[in-house]
């Protein structure tokens, strides 16, 4: 490659936000459609079924986000009854069967207390289909510009299906993974999305 193109490309890595996205086709212009709506949305509310690992049994997860305050209520998987996580920036309580918890972090908080490992700040980018801000993501979209791979902070996500929302394909089907933990979700609701 030319030093002028190498040039350019490593400005264009920079100033998108350190995100390394691999096109297929006529990907690149779909992609920052979808980027520039998906960014919008701030309200959301979901139902999905989620397991952990092979043999895990299926919970149930009911998320409610309201632009910065989020609301996950986890029931079945990893091991626990029922657990919520609530909260914004800054502050989170965690409410197990057996104990609340509070800080200002959700992933010191059940890594410190329960030993879990469970992104829960990143999972608002990732379960509308975007990679999380602040942090290097290497993307492989699909031919309509959706996330098809994600690999971010240890983990990647395989977005296996999206399912539409009127204005914008959504997530249906997706699998976390880092090597520890493979945590399946299949969305049947998505409701009450809105956008700012």
């Amino acid at each position: 490659m030319k030093p002028f193109r190498l040039a350019l490309l490593g400005a264009a890595l920079l100033i998108g936000g350190c995100a390394l996205v691999s096109f297929r086709g006529p990907s690149q212009a779909a992609w920052e459609a979808r980027q520039a709506l998906l960014k919008q949305i701030d309200t959301f509310t979901l139902k999905a079924r989620i397991s952990a690992g092979l043999l895990a049994p299926t919970g149930n997860l009911v998320w409610r986000q309201d632009k910065d305050a989020y609301d996950l209520r986890i029931a079945g998987p990893f091991g626990i009854g029922a657990m919520s996580i609530s909260g914004a920036k800054g502050r989170v309580e965690v409410q197990t069967s057996r104990e609340r918890l509070t800080g200002k972090d959700p992933e010191d908080v059940l890594y410190d207390r329960l030993g879990w490992e469970f992104p829960v700040m990143h999972l608002r980018s990732w379960v509308v289909g975007l990679p999380a801000p602040g942090s290097k993501a290497d993307i492989e979209l699909d031919g309509e510009g959706r996330i098809e791979t994600l690999k971010q902070d240890g983990w990647k996500l395989a977005y296996d299906e999206y399912v539409s929302n009127g204005r914008v394909d959504l997530p249906r089907k997706l699998v976390l993974s880092n090597p520890d933990v493979k945590i399946k979700v299949v969305v049947d609701e998505w409701s009450d999305v809105t956008a700012r």
